[in-house]
């Protein structure tokens, strides 16, 4: 096993990071006012006090995601921040979905129940627990692997969707419940008590804005997650790694979602709806 390899498994498996870590309320508190902030700027984009797509402020930048290119950076050029006794993750991305409309979009990410499809191996299992109008509450089980460590989390997501006109709507998806899944995948496989864990994820905020022009249709993500302080004595080799996992994991979300939708397209002209592979 190289070298690098094997100092981030020792890490991972030190009893200095895995044993379990409360939240605290500071670190919540600092969550809830980041998660407002986010929500005023996007209240800003959705009333046009400035552009509703992120791409739009840099020029060239959405020919660049039209012409296939998957754009991912941290937002405010800096993830993770750091929160007191956390860090809070915030990347966005965007891809374009060509000759898509805008409902062709919202229905794949509407169909809550097949999201173990569209967005595996990451999502192991997906459920929509409760629908009402604009608001649904979807329970996923999400996994993600670092060398050999599987980290595994369960969440109760309120999703809110607004649709703006026609050609426009967001969506915004709140963790209301997040449990950790200890041993996931062995016989003492169990959940732990919510708020209490390893921490690998705490708490979970997603918006996603999509605008149908240009012969196809744009979407923006902004994934945001509330974590664990990394013990300062690993902080010059987990750092890397606490940069890199939320932007391949945003990268993986933005690519299936495009797959997902093409092919759900391709599957709906040939009549066999429902066949994603």
């Amino acid at each position: 096993m190289p070298k690098k390899k094997l100092a981030v498994l020792l890490v991972l498996l030190h009893p200095a990071f895995v044993r379990a870590a409360d939240l605290k309320s500071e670190t919540l508190q600092a969550w809830d006012v980041y998660v407002r902030q986010v929500q005023l700027r996007i209240q800003d984009r959705s009333r046009g006090y400035a552009p509703f797509l992120r791409v739009d402020e840099t020029q060239g930048l959405a020919e660049r995601v039209r012409a296939g290119e998957i754009v991912v950076e941290p937002e405010g050029g800096k993830s993770p921040v750091v929160a007191p006794r956390g860090l809070i993750h915030d990347w966005v991305g965007a891809v374009f979905v060509p000759n898509a409309k805008l409902d062709e979009v919202m229905g794949v990410l509407n169909e809550y129940e097949r999201y173990k499809d569209f967005y595996r191996p990451m999502v192991t299992e997906s459920r929509l627990l409760e629908e009402r109008p604009n608001r649904e509450l979807v329970r996923l089980l999400m996994t993600q692997r670092a060398y050999s460590v599987t980290a595994a989390v369960e969440t109760d997501d309120e999703v809110h969707v607004v649709r703006l006109d026609d050609k426009r709507a967001y969506s915004l998806s709140a963790s209301i419940r997040v449990q950790e899944i200890a041993d996931y995948g062995k016989p003492a496989e169990h959940p732990l008590p919510q708020d209490r864990g390893p921490g690998y994820v705490w708490r979970t905020f997603t918006a996603t804005r999509l605008e149908q022009r240009d012969g196809g249709t744009y979407v923006e993500m902004e994934m945001i997650a509330l974590s664990r302080s990394i013990p300062w004595a690993f902080h010059w080799l987990m750092q890397p790694l606490a940069e890199r996992l939320p932007r391949s994991t945003l990268i993986a979300m933005l690519k299936d979602t495009r797959d997902a939708v093409s092919s759900e397209m391709r599957a709906a002209s040939t009549g066999l709806r429902g066949s994603f592979q």
